[in-house]
């Protein structure tokens, strides 16, 4: 099989990621497979942040502040979250809602498949990723920290990093639960 292929049939979520995590040329590499998603009307809907250091402890101050009335236990849950991988890559959608032939869900789309061609650029350079959602995407304390615009929405949270201890192997799917062949 084909390198792609591999990297496809084999990717899996990674919880548990450590240092190192890509430095700039191998992010930039990453990004330049990102930005190769299917892209109708070239409105290039994505713009990435990448947070290490500091910047993931702000983050994780921005997840508390979600919750304000949340108990110590549970703030601090939320402030070590972002902690769990060296970097996060925001994946970010930058939409245009008033377009006449490209809608929303399909810029929406276009940058999840940004998303996915990261994790796999990722995992081919030797790294581990975790996509993270949930009601983090909407908060409007992580929005603000992040610079997020009122025409924009947060995709994803890809944590990144190398994979510690053995990747679990691939959960397969029975194709003859998903796949209709007609003639």
């Amino acid at each position: 099989m084909s390198n792609v292929i591999n990297s496809i049939m084999e990717r899996v979520s990674n919880p548990k990621l450590t240092q190192p995590c890509p430095n700039r040329d191998q992010l930039e590499q990453m990004f330049r497979c990102a930005v190769r998603a299917p892209d109708h009307g070239r409105l290039r809907p994505w713009r990435f942040v990448v947070l290490e250091g500091d910047a993931l402890l702000k983050l994780g101050h921005a997840f508390e502040a979600s919750q304000p009335g949340a108990d110590e236990a549970k703030r601090l849950r939320l402030r070590s979250m972002p902690l769990r991988a060296p970097m996060i890559i925001v994946s970010i959608a930058t939409l245009d809602w008033e377009h006449k032939k490209v809608p929303v869900w399909e810029q929406q789309v276009a940058v999840g498949i940004a998303t996915q061609h990261l994790q796999l650029a990722a995992k081919e350079l030797g790294f581990g990723t975790m996509w993270r959602t949930g009601e983090m995407t909407e908060a409007e304390s992580v929005r603000a920290y992040l610079g997020v615009a009122d025409n924009e929405q947060i995709i994803g949270f890809l944590y990144t990093g190398t994979v510690e201890g053995e990747p679990r192997a691939a959960d397969l799917q029975a194709l003859d639960e998903i796949v209709e062949y007609r003639s």
